[in-house]
């Protein structure tokens, strides 16, 4: 292979790997999360809704008993990024936006699985359960949610994939879905 090719090909492989954390991570001891829950207004025909969600990044196991982070203080509206997007969402049509909310909050080590539930974020939305996880390894962030929407049949979303700062993270279920975004907080939080 060309020496170009094998550049070339390094440099797709090095774009595609999420983001290290910044040598600085260590001093970052609180992050802003900032989180929009929404449903298509008329679920898609032909999928199984209700099959259960197959937990990517979970290794298949939430870890009981591990102590959950700290939220340290919820955001105002003015003070959250995704406001236009869920703006968007509302004024499309298809999309119903259940819960949107911003927060900062510690993360707990990689790979404790300890979540805090959605009523304790501002998440509340009827039907709508479940957690969102932050932790924090050596060198990457993961962002993770394990929700279920409905009743009679639930629909399941649930997982955790390692997230870069200050970009919008998707994840994805047929009937609904969740937009968010982690930033590091470097200063004491009031």
């Amino acid at each position: 292979m060309s020496p170009l090719r094998t550049l070339t090909c390094l440099t797709v492989l090095l774009l595609w790997q999420p983001a290290a954390l910044p040598a600085s991570a260590a001093a970052i001891s609180a992050y802003q999360v900032e989180v929009i829950i929404f449903r298509a207004v008329t679920p898609p025909a032909g999928e199984d809704l209700a099959a259960a969600a197959e937990g990517r990044g979970f290794d298949g196991v939430l870890a009981p008993g591990a102590p959950a982070p700290t939220v340290l203080r919820q955001l105002d509206a003015s003070q959250m990024q995704l406001g236009g997007l869920a703006a968007r969402l509302r004024a499309g049509g298809t999309w119903q936006v259940l819960a949107h909310a911003g927060w900062i909050q510690t993360a707990t080590d990689w790979p404790r699985h300890a979540g805090l539930e959605l009523a304790e974020l501002g998440l509340a939305a009827p039907d709508l359960h479940g957690s969102i996880f932050l932790e924090r390894g050596q060198q990457y962030l993961h962002l993770g949610v394990d929700l279920q929407l409905g009743n009679n049949p639930s629909w399941s979303l649930r997982e955790l994939r390692k997230v870069k700062f200050n970009e919008k993270n998707y994840f994805d279920h047929p009937g609904f879905g969740v937009i968010a975004i982690v930033s590091p907080v470097r200063r004491a939080v009031p």
